[in-house]
Order: structure tokens, then C-alpha cells, then sequence
């Protein structure tokens, strides 16, 4: 591949990537990649990038090296011309599908079933202090909160009269085995943290699915041993604007 192609074939992935930013940005969407705070942050790095941009662009159209960069195919061996082709055509396709995975395909959250491969909280992961009881209105606990109570070892018997109210996605797995849980997100989804609560299954409408969003509302209560949320009410909801928790 040329030295003239290898650079317009950079600057067109600069592009997908700035022109991506900016779309999430004005669609409001930038928050399912990044924590609200950095938003701002990101907004000018991608203003001062495109002003960079714009200036690589003019260089590399305007730049004599262009007026030399003749490949003159029929002198090169037929290996060599072989391989610059290959290594134009997989070029090719990395342009394509990067405009296409950033410009078309719709933002989206992470998946249930990544969750449903990760360690949580409850499952004696994460480092949030657990809240106190004591003088708190557990009905504005997250599931967060819950799963950091729960993964500190609270039991059914500790958390008598205690009233649940949490908004999550479900976690179905192979045994059916369900949980609701959230994201929690410090920078960027690549550091996403899942938090998640047990429910006893059998409290649950049949039609639900994993991944479906849901509003829950119910109390603890023992389950073969183990300390599950029983739902008193479960209501089907859409995913919220901000699905992560921060």
C-alpha cells in the first residue's frame, strides 16, 4: 500500500471517529460510553481534533509528495504487487466498517449477556462502602446499594421490614437463576462495574426476559438459605436515558 494511500486511509478513521463523537454528542448519547462528567472534557479534545484534522487533510492534498508517489505496478514483482493490493483491499474494508459500526449501527448499552459472564457485588465483588440503614430511606437505595449491603454479608434476618425499589435489567441465567442488576460506570464503559441483586424467580411474571428493563418493588426473605429479593410488584419499563449508574 502507498504511502499516500496509508495516510488518507488514517485520516478517513480520524474522521469516523470525530464525526462519531460529535453525532453521540448532539444526540445526547455520548453518556453510554463515557461517565457524564467527562463529557465536556471530550467535547474540547474533539473540537481541537478536528481543527487538526481539517489541517491534515489540506497537508496531505495539497503536499508535493503526491506528485511522486507512482507505484509503477508493471516494474514491481508479481508478490509484491500482490500483496499491495491485499493490504489496499483489508484497508478498504477497516474504512468501511469502522463508518459502519460507529456512523450506522445505533448506540446502544452493554449487553445482559456480558453481564450475565461478569462477577458482581453480590457475588462478593466491587469496593462500595455499604450504606447504613440506620436513619436512611432504603426505598431510595439503588441496586447498587443493595448489592453492596447483600455482598457484605446482610441476611434476610438483618434486613426485616427493609423495602426494596430499585430499576434494572434482568439476568436470566442457564439454570434460571435471575438477578436485576445495573452498570456502574467511573471513566468509561471499559472499567463498567455490574451490581446486581438475587430475586426469587418464582415471583416473577413468565413473560419476562433476560435483559428487560424493570421496576421492582419488594422486601428480602430467605431462599434455601440464601437472602433474594421478593418482588411484590414488577412493573416492565423502558431503558432509562441514563442507564448507568455514576
Amino acid at each position: 500500500m502507498s504511502e499516500l494511500l496509508s495516510r488518507w486511509a488514517g485520516l478517513a478513521l480520524c474522521g469516523i471517529g470525530l464525526v462519531a463523537t460529535l453525532a453521540l454528542a448532539a444526540a445526547g448519547d455520548l453518556t453510554l460510553y463515557i461517565h457524564p462528567r467527562y463529557v465536556v472534557f471530550t467535547m474540547l479534545l474533539s473540537t481541537v481534533g478536528a481543527g487538526l484534522f481539517a489541517a491534515a487533510v489540506w497537508v496531505t492534498a495539497t503536499g508535493r509528495e503526491a506528485a511522486h508517489d507512482h507505484d509503477h505496478d508493471h516494474d514491481q514483482p508479481v508478490r509484491r504487487r500482490s500483496y499491495r493490493m491485499l493490504s489496499t483491499a483489508v484497508t478498504g474494508v477497516l474504512v468501511v466498517v469502522s463508518a459502519g459500526a460507529l456512523l450506522v449501527a445505533p448506540p446502544t448499552t452493554l449487553s445482559a449477556e456480558r453481564a450475565l459472564s461478569s462477577a458482581s457485588a453480590v457475588d462478593g465483588g466491587g469496593d462500595v462502602p455499604r450504606p447504613s440503614l440506620v436513619g436512611s430511606d432504603p426505598t431510595r437505595f439503588s441496586v447498587r446499594d443493595w448489592a453492596s449491603i447483600l455482598g457484605s454479608g446482610a441476611t434476610a434476618d438483618d434486613l426485616v421490614g427493609q423495602q426494596a425499589d430499585v430499576t434494572g435489567f434482568l439476568l436470566i441465567d442457564a439454570a434460571g437463576a435471575v438477578r436485576v442488576g445495573r452498570y456502574a460506570v467511573t471513566c468509561c464503559t471499559v472499567d463498567a462495574q455490574l451490581f446486581a441483586v438475587p430475586v426469587i424467580s418464582a415471583d416473577l411474571p413468565t413473560d419476562l426476559r433476560s435483559g428487560d428493563w424493570v421496576h421492582l418493588t419488594g422486601t428480602f426473605a430467605d431462599d434455601h438459605g440464601e437472602t433474594h429479593l421478593s418482588p411484590e410488584t414488577v412493573d416492565a419499563v423502558e431503558e432509562p436515558d441514563d442507564p448507568y449508574l455514576s
